[in-house]
Parts: C-alpha cells; structure tokens; sequence
C-alpha cells in the first residue's frame, strides 16, 4: 500500500470477533474506512464503506484495499469478494 490508497478493514472488538451495528450479532458488520489525509470512518454495510473508499480512492488516485482479520495482510479489493 501507498499513502495514496484506502483501505477498508472488517471491525473487530477485543476478543477478535467482528463487530455488528447492532447487539449479538443481529445487525450488519462494521467496517473502518482509512486513508491518509482523511479522517477515519467505522460504517456499516460494506457498500456504504466502498462508496466512501471510492471517493477517497478517486480524489487520491489511490487504490483499494480491504483486511477482513487483524494482523492480516491487506489485499487489493477485488468486486468478485
């Protein structure tokens, strides 16, 4: 990654669990939404976290990155996910 790319992370709380909008899971997942130069987002559903990786990806000229799991490697967001 770049300091021109964004990127899209699955929320997780404390124990490594996703985290929902809603209690016990009954909700839609959290996701952040980081770049440099923009102040982070945690959004849910996923569109809506691609919706604003796709502005911020457009006024950078970055590219888009999505961590499903701490500690993992971010990989190049592909549409077929």
């Amino acid at each position: 990654m770049t300091a021109r790319d964004v990127l899209i992370s699955r929320v997780h709380d404390g124990l490594g669990l996703p985290m929902y909008s809603s209690a016990r899971g009954q909700g839609e997942e959290l996701w952040a939404v980081t770049a440099e130069g923009q102040t982070s987002l945690t959004v849910h559903p996923f569109t809506e976290a691609l919706d604003v990786a796709l502005t911020w990806a457009g006024e950078s000229g970055g590219e888009i990155y999505r961590r499903d799991h701490p500690g993992a490697e971010p990989g190049l967001y592909k549409a077929a996910w």
